[in-house]
């Protein structure tokens, strides 16, 4: 019989990603990409998934506990101060492409970039940098008067006061969940062939836009709610504003793909300084 996997269980890692405020908790670090460290008692002397016999680090300092850079009792003081110490969670896609198609709510969109606006606000959109790699930009509105998650040229932040953050060493997803409901999910693959996307994305009816792209293809998936408003991106389809958005296609609109006309007053509320 084989023992459990050294990859601790979900609801694991949720209490010892909070535990540290999402990053690692070792002076001077603060990486947000976590992998799990058994210490009392070490994995090589027992295979669990206990909690209080384990610590979330970066990969880098997970090895050097490993081989005893830590006493149990350092590792036990950044478990219970690990939170107290985090600031804003920060990282970044490597992600570096000029060619890039974008899955937002089910719907796909090719050199495209302004995918979602609200008001004279752009929320999903690119821009490139001097050497013509596309970089992902994200502004997450809101309803409850509290900063949000944001990407800015492929760099992320997050507030700690959250839910749950996912952000894997691979560096290719983030995925964060506030308590009222709010939450986001990014996360960048590589399409070899248009059999990867149907398989991934049934579709509705043919797709005769794939000849328009060339594969492989590196593509980028987002999903959004913004809890009590009428705004989710889901993994299958867009709900806007009692409309359903489902398997459609955008290419080289002039301006947003999506726009969504507010007032002043809204717009203000959703998107609080």
């Amino acid at each position: 019989m084989t023992g459990p996997s050294r990859d601790p269980y979900e609801r694991v890692k949720t209490v010892l990603r909070q535990e540290v405020g999402f990053c690692c908790p070792v002076q001077g670090c603060g990486s947000p990409y976590l992998t799990w460290h058994h210490f009392d008692p070490p994995w090589r002397a027992e295979h669990h998934h206990r909690p209080e016999g384990m610590i979330a680090l970066c990969r880098p300092h997970a090895d050097k506990a490993d081989n005893g850079s830590f006493t149990d009792d350092q590792l036990r003081e950044l478990k219970r101060e690990g939170r107290s110490r985090a600031a804003l969670v920060r990282g970044q896609f490597d992600w570096m492409r000029r060619d890039l198609l974008a899955v937002v709510g089910g719907n796909f969109y090719y050199e495209q970039s302004v995918i979602f606006q609200i008001g004279d606000i752009p929320c999903i959109w690119f821009d490139r940098d001097e050497d013509g790699y596309l970089l992902l930009n994200f502004r997450m509105p809101t309803i409850s008067g509290q900063s949000r998650a944001q990407i800015e040229r492929n760099f992320w932040s997050v507030s700690p006061a959250v839910d749950k953050v996912v952000c894997p060493p691979h560096g290719r997803l983030i995925q964060v969940v506030y308590p009222n409901g709010d939450k986001f999910r990014a996360e960048f693959f590589d399409a070899d062939s248009s059999e990867i996307l149907d398989k991934k994305y049934p579709p509705l009816v043919q797709r005769d836009w794939y000849a328009r792209v060339q594969f492989p293809l590196a593509v980028v998936e987002l999903w959004e709610t913004a809890a009590g408003t009428s705004i989710e991106f889901g993994p299958k389809s867009s709900r806007l504003s009692g409309v359903q958005m489902t398997d459609g296609f955008s290419s080289r609109n002039g301006g947003a793909a999506i726009r969504l006309n507010v007032n002043p007053a809204q717009l203000s509320m959703l998107f609080p300084r």
